[in-house]
């Protein structure tokens, strides 16, 4: 079984990876600017933008994946929201450009969306909720999400949220707690905005239950609802880092350029009830987490 994965450099990517390929799997991941650094016999890696349909064709032609998992994407909200052809020619256009091509050669596809494709007014959304981005990011993944739908391959849709963990990638919330803690700087970090923090390996090992069983719909593979405070003590806590460093601060204060859903966490009872790998329990994402750290 061959198993193609794009964004393979960011850190959902890797992990995807590395459970992949602990499954036997063969794996082919894509990468636009940073290489994938898995030497493995069952993996190639290939500079390929998803943006250019030719150079993906030629790439599906070649390794005639059995599986796709879209997780290549523009993932940072300020840069969307100042560059809006950008991220449409990546989020948008390059999944148009990926769905087409898994539907011709594929048989299941995973689609990598985000909780941002809700407005926060709500909170603890469950996977029918109605979605209403409030930030461009947040509409283009969610097109992105419509794209793979409307296609005639199967397909799930995966929503994760505030995603985190050691590995490859820009810096995601862990990372950066880890290295300023580490460092003993001060840390602020928002007490009235709720999400719900996602472990990058756990995703990975659902995301795998998904595909041996070619589970179609929309997950909600996150961890518990969580303010980013209570989070960023969790996670000091967890790695035995000064926590007294870490002070509260307001979403009014935080100088982002794009708008944030103010509780854009997600609720999920449902998707616990059909995937098997405890993705969800904060206790064992965090001690994953330490694992991670460890091993550097």
């Amino acid at each position: 079984m061959k198993i193609l994965i794009t964004g393979a450099s960011s850190l959902p990517g890797y992990r995807t990876i590395i459970e992949a390929l602990n499954e036997d799997y063969k794996v082919c991941g894509t990468y636009n600017t940073n290489p994938v650094s898995i030497n493995h016999k069952n993996f190639i890696s290939s500079k390929v933008d998803v943006r250019n349909y030719e150079e993906l064709n030629r790439l599906f032609e070649d390794f005639k994946p059995n599986i796709v998992i879209h997780m290549a994407a523009l993932g940072n909200p300020d840069l969307c929201e100042k560059d809006k052809n950008l991220a449409w020619s990546i989020n948008v256009q390059g999944s148009i450009n990926v769905v087409k091509l898994a539907s011709k050669y594929s048989n299941f596809m995973i689609y990598m969306s985000t909780d941002y494709v809700f407005d926060g007014e709500k909170g603890y959304y469950n996977e029918d909720d109605p979605p209403n981005p409030i930030n461009y990011y947040g509409l283009t993944k969610l097109m992105g999400e419509i794209i793979s739908m409307s296609s005639n391959i199967p397909c799930a849709i995966v929503r994760g949220s505030t995603i985190y963990g050691f590995g490859p990638g820009r810096e995601n919330f862990a990372k950066f707690l880890f290295k300023n803690l580490k460092e003993g700087k001060p840390v602020k970090a928002v007490e009235d905005q709720y999400t719900s923090p996602t472990q990058a390996s756990l995703l990975a090992k659902a995301i795998l239950e998904i595909v041996e069983e070619e589970k179609s719909g929309v997950f909600h593979i996150v961890g518990e609802r969580m303010s980013r405070y209570d989070f960023a003590i969790k996670v000091a806590e967890a790695l035995n880092l000064d926590k007294s460093l870490i002070s509260p601060c307001k979403m009014n204060e935080m100088k982002w350029y794009a708008k944030r859903p103010k509780d854009s966490s997600l609720n999920f009872d449902h998707t616990k009830n059909i995937i098997k790998t405890d993705f969800y329990s904060t206790s064992k994402a965090l001690k994953i987490l330490k694992e991670e750290m460890l091993e550097g």
